[in-house]
């Protein structure tokens, strides 16, 4: 049986333009998705090249958007004998959709930077959960301050922000030195 957003009458696009502020889509994001569902529908062969000229991203800049897209599980690139496909069924999954809302690419990607490796599930759910209550910038220092010790862990990062939080110090506060 197929999924709702398989049938040929559902206009993918549009559902993507009306769901942008839930997706948490970049404006690169959203162009590559945009155009890949284009290609798609026109049964255009899709190569990293042909995405990077049509959207005048560099090649670093494409890779990197799609290097997201793919993280945030929105989109799928398998690669056949044949040919190479890219499907954007996750960006329609009402679960990933959701557990997406509060996704910050960029408060991410530092994360993933400072430790070296891809966040998992759990990971992103919980600095998701801090970045909705507490400031990014405090975010981002608890990280460094972790780094500076080499505590790369998100418990430490959580007691290093619990304690700021504690003491009343804002990331104002931590720039000034004040802590």
């Amino acid at each position: 049986m197929n999924k709702w957003y398989e049938y040929k009458y559902v206009n993918h696009r549009d559902w993507i333009l009306d769901h942008l502020e839930m997706l948490g889509l970049s404006a690169q994001e959203t162009v590559l998705v945009l155009l890949i569902d284009f290609f798609n529908q026109n049964n255009v062969e899709i190569t990293m090249e042909l995405l990077s000229q049509k959207t005048g991203m560099t090649p670093d800049e494409t890779d990197k958007a799609v290097s997201v897209l793919c993280a945030k599980r929105y989109l799928e690139i398998r690669a056949s004998s044949r040919k190479v496909t890219f499907s954007l069924n996750g960006l329609f999954e009402t679960d990933t959709a959701k557990y997406q809302r509060v996704l910050d690419s960029p408060l991410f990607e530092t994360f993933e930077s400072e430790f070296g490796r891809p966040l998992s599930q759990q990971e992103m759910q919980k600095i998701s959960d801090w970045n909705r209550t507490i400031d990014r910038k405090l975010i981002i220092y608890a990280l460094r301050q972790a780094s500076i010790y080499q505590k790369l862990s998100l418990a430490y990062i959580e007691g290093i922000l619990k304690a700021w939080i504690q003491k009343g110090y804002t990331a104002e506060m931590i720039e000034a030195g004040k802590s």
